[in-house]
């Protein structure tokens, strides 16, 4: 079942859904059902502080990855018990190995080293030097951004790679109306890479 809901203040709405949850949220802030008390049904995400229109104010908020719940109290957890320690198993020493026969060494005759080849000097190949690109740089350079989307970024307010990296990809895609991220993460990454 997928479910979707929407954070952020007026203006700068951004969407969550499952897929938000497992690419946004790393596991260490998850509590899943076996640990915790709540009615949801599946693991609980903890989000931090967001804006929750329906209180009109900033608030610690949890939710349900399975219904969408939104909890606004700290999940009651389940104490795990401690596992028991396992019991060692005695340490055998080995027991000592038979001598073998000793072995005649063998004299090999002296052979005279080999002179080396004088070696080459390398040649190394001269790279055209690739352009600088600043924070400043426009975005219509970043790859895979064409002429349509330059201009719904620039509509936006998004003019320079710092503007690109300087926004959540979510709400970017929500700015220019994209129901996906997924793209925008693409530029801002090909964005880094001119950086570099």
């Amino acid at each position: 079942m997928s479910w979707k809901q929407t954070l952020g203040k007026p203006g700068e709405e951004y969407i969550i859904g499952k897929r938000w949850l497992k690419k946004h949220v790393p596991k260490k802030y998850r509590v899943s059902k076996v640990n915790h008390k709540e009615s949801c049904p599946g693991a609980i995400y903890d989000l931090g502080e967001r804006y929750l229109p329906s209180a009109e104010k900033m608030q610690h908020i949890w939710i349900c990855m399975e219904t969408g719940k939104i909890l606004t109290k700290t999940p009651s957890t389940i104490a795990i018990p401690k596992p028991k320690p396992r019991k060692e198993k005695p340490v055998v020493a080995p027991k000592p190995k038979k001598k073998a026969a000793p072995v005649k060494k063998v004299v090999k005759p002296k052979v005279e080293p080999k002179p080396e080849p004088i070696a080459e000097p390398e040649v190394k190949p001269v790279s055209k030097p690739s352009p600088k690109f600043t924070k400043e740089t426009s975005v219509q350079e970043v790859k895979g951004i064409g002429k349509a989307a330059f201009d719904k970024l620039t509509t936006a307010g998004i003019n320079t790679i710092n503007d690109l990296l300087g926004k959540h990809s979510q709400e970017i895609a929500t700015l220019i109306g994209r129901k996906s991220d997924a793209q925008i993460k693409t530029w801002q990454d090909n964005a880094l890479a001119m950086l570099e």
